[in-house]
Formats: structure tokens, C-alpha cells, sequence
């Protein structure tokens, strides 16, 4: 019953040395406290990425990202991201679920005098793939980021992504 909500199975199965590149459309979302005030954040921005195939189960992954803080009084304001991340796949059906966890960046403009300011972030995050074809996918993904450099006064950023898979190999 599993299988069929799932889909019919596909002869598009993860490998080693399987190598990925994407591009997609991004928003994010954060939320800042400055002197007892909170003012939430949220970007519209565009990102690529590359994956490699450790094995059946495994990939690394990094992204780059930029695009605008789209909030009230901060529009157009610079909002950058980069990570690299670990990935464990289920790929077996159409559809590839995903469990990531990984380390980045995240620069922002217009937070304070200081000009653009960079936060290092971990992130845990899900996913999933729609594989029909052996050389391209479309993804979904979600990450949640936890500020390293400023926790007392940044919370998320969560991240939501839909892009387009280009298989290599």
C-alpha cells in the first residue's frame, strides 16, 4: 500500500560518484532582537548547488545564495548564504526523501551601523526529491538554521527551497 502512494519504483537510483548540480528560488525567514525590540527578516533570494554521491545512502552538498531582505524598512537590503552540508537518502522510488545536517553562513545588510554582518550557522533540515528520469529531479527542501556567532539576539533562520536537479552522471 506503501508503495503505491508512493509511487511506481524507478531505475533512477542514488550511486556512488553521482554527481548533482541545482538551482532554485529560496525564502528565508528570521527574526533579530536589538535593544529589547524583535524585528523579523524575510529574503527572497536565488541559489546553486553541487551534491556528490559518497555511496547508496550518503552526499555532500554545498550551496551559495543571495538575493533581498523583502521586510518593512529594509527592503533591498543584501542577504547572502553559503554551506556545505551532510545528506542521508532513501532513493528507491520516484520520490527521494532526505535528512541533512550542515555549517554555513549567513551575511545581512542593514542590521546595524556596521554595514554588512556575517553569522555562522548550523542547520538540520528534510527534503525530498521527485525523480522520475535518471538525469534530472525536482526538489523540495526545508532547513532549520541555528545561529553559532549570535544566539542571544538572532533566531532561525528557517529556509524553504524548490529547485531543479541536473544529473551528470
Amino acid at each position: 500500500m506503501l508503495a503505491l502512494l508512493l509511487g511506481p519504483s524507478s531505475s533512477a537510483l542514488a550511486e556512488a560518484d553521482e554527481t548533482v548540480v541545482w538551482a532554485g528560488a529560496q525564502g528565508i525567514s528570521w527574526s533579530r532582537v536589538e535593544a529589547g525590540v524583535t524585528s523579523p527578516g524575510t529574503a527572497a533570494t536565488g541559489a546553486v548547488g553541487a551534491r556528490y554521491g559518497l555511496d547508496d545512502f550518503w552526499e555532500v552538498s554545498g550551496q551559495l545564495g543571495g538575493g533581498a531582505n523583502l521586510a518593512e524598512g529594509r527592503g533591498g537590503d543584501l542577504v547572502m548564504t553559503a554551506s556545505l552540508e551532510a545528506r542521508y537518502i532513501i532513493d528507491a522510488l520516484t520520490w527521494v526523501p532526505w535528512v541533512c545536517a550542515g555549517a554555513g553562513g549567513l551575511a545581512r545588510d542593514g542590521l546595524d551601523d556596521q554595514g554588512v554582518r556575517l553569522d555562522l550557522m548550523g542547520h538540520l533540515g528534510v527534503g525530498v526529491e521527485y525523480r522520475p528520469a535518471r538525469d534530472w529531479g525536482l526538489s523540495f527542501a526545508t532547513r532549520l538554521h541555528a545561529p553559532l556567532t549570535d544566539p542571544q539576539r538572532s533566531s532561525g533562520p528557517l529556509e524553504i527551497t524548490l529547485a531543479y536537479a541536473w544529473y551528470l552522471d
